[in-house]
């Protein structure tokens, strides 16, 4: 037998502390030995939470389930793990200090007889791994956050690696792969942040992107609200999430986006149910092949990607300025790289439809939409950002760019991968130090690296203008 034991505090309260120590969930921010770690069983954590990990510790790979087999809030999580020739049970009790909580952690861990000769090997190994693993979840709640100013070296605060991949283009597009994200991660600081009693309204969240960020929000306790256009999805969807995560605060409206009647609609719905949203989440969007009219006059990629996300985005403010610190997140796309908003043509009548060029541009603008909101709703208190969730293995893309999808699928991203950094936008406290920015895998980047593609004043407000004109008469 191996015995270990570790004793930290941290300075965060006890029930935070507890909530997202006691969720393995979260593990692989802190563990340097975990690799991976998957919950397994369905609903809220507790007694009977089953989750498997995939362990490295040094030439050594290992996995293990483990499973919660005390679990008393806010002061004891015990869980009992088994691999295929060993088995452990961990305790880790919590106990509030004047500055936060003290956690006591401790591991015995079982050998079979045929490797019970590798404990000598493993013992220092193991206890080495479980200092690491105790420091690890230190930094994670004390570490300090370093602010880094709007007006940075380069227009968009990104750093001189990312300025550079992202102009020498090739690079900058290997970054949009699985490869770029991984690559990536390796430089991320752990977010210890939940959402708890907070309020996070999302568009698009029933498939792709935007369901893999809803399930990743409620798993940090948010209270989340949905706007789809498919009520039976809607269900499904909701009752997925509720039954994976076991947070019960999920509900939704039906709403079609494209058309401005639906969103005033439920917009007032959730300002007369909401007493605050504290983010905004525009994730919705479309990319149509053919070119198509709304019910009520619109161009179908400018309505559901642009014109929509402003509407809906404006008639919200009031409730997201409730919070204490709103956050609104847009998501946009890569493909807005090539292409430069034309404000004489926002609707795409001008010559040949092209929905790729179409959804493109209403990316840009969105984007630019972005950056006016931060710089004027910034002395209000609110965040602003903009991010692109790199190339995206969803059903969406497959569907409106056939051959796109099939020559870059091995190299794709999953929704979870692609989702992550709306995640992040949404609870953590680095980003919340800045606005108006745009962001891929944690890190802002550019907005404009093909020559032709930067607007001028005079269209950023002439954007403005139109789009506050067109829904005029929906107010």
């Amino acid at each position: 037998m191996i015995e270990l034991k570790e004793v930290i505090s941290v300075n965060r309260p006890i029930d935070h502390v507890f909530k997202f120590t006691s969720n393995f969930t979260f593990i692989e921010q802190w563990d340097p030995g975990v690799v991976s770690s998957v919950k397994l069983s369905q609903g809220p954590v507790g007694v009977g939470t089953e989750y498997e990990l995939a362990l490295c510790y040094g030439i050594f790979r290992l996995k293990m389930r483990y499973r919660i087999i005390e679990y008393e809030p806010p002061v004891k999580v015990v869980l009992e793990g088994m691999g295929k020739s060993f088995s452990a049970t961990d305790t880790i009790l919590f106990s509030p200090t004047e500055s936060g909580t003290r956690i006591e952690y401790s591991a015995r861990l079982y050998f079979s007889k045929l490797n019970a000769q590798f404990e000598r090997v493993l013992a220092p190994l193991l206890t080495l791994y479980g200092k690491k693993a105790m420091t690890g979840l230190k930094n994670t709640f004390n570490h300090k956050i370093k602010q880094t100013p709007n007006a940075a070296l380069f227009p968009s605060g990104s750093a001189l690696p990312d300025f550079l991949a992202d102009r020498a283009i090739f690079p900058g597009m290997i970054g949009f792969s699985q490869l770029g994200y991984r690559i990536s991660k390796q430089l991320w600081k752990p977010n210890p942040e939940l959402l708890t009693d907070k309020t996070v309204v999302i568009t698009g969240a029933t498939s792709g992107i935007g369901k893999a960020a809803a399930l990743a929000l409620a798993e940090r306790d948010a209270r989340l609200t949905l706007i789809a256009r498919n009520r039976k999805k809607a269900l499904i969807t909701r009752q997925e999430i509720m039954d994976q995560t076991g947070n019960a605060n999920v509900d939704f409206w039906v709403a079609d986006l494209s058309l401005m009647t639906d969103i005033k609609r439920v917009a007032r719905e959730i300002i007369r149910k909401k007493a605050r949203v504290d983010v905004l989440i525009n994730n919705a969007g479309a990319l149509f092949n053919t070119p198509a009219t709304t019910g009520e006059g619109f161009e179908k990629t400018f309505a559901t990607d642009l014109l929509g996300v402003y509407f809906l985005t404006e008639q919200l403010l009031g409730v997201l300025s409730e919070s204490s610190h709103p956050r609104i997140i847009n998501v946009a796309s890569g493909g807005m790289y090539t292409q430069r908003i034309n404000v004489h043509d926002l609707q795409n009548r001008q010559g040949p439809y092209d929905g790729s060029k179409a959804y493109a541009r209403a990316k840009r603008g969105m984007v630019i939409l972005t950056m006016g909101w931060g710089k004027a709703l910034e002395p209000k208190g609110f965040c602003v950002h903009a991010m692109h969730p790199g190339w995206v293995d969803t059903p969406g893309l497959a569907v409106s760019l056939p051959r796109f999808h099939r020559l870059t699928r091995p190299i794709l991203r999953t929704t979870a991968q692609g989702a992550d950094t709306i995640v992040w936008l949404a609870s953590a406290r680095e980003p919340g130090l800045s606005t108006g920015r745009f962001w891929l895998d944690r890190r802002p980047h550019e907005v404009h690296l093909f020559p032709g593609t930067l607007e001028s004043k005079a269209e950023r407000r002439l954007l403005w203008e139109q789009l506050t004109r067109l829904t005029a008469n929906f107010k």
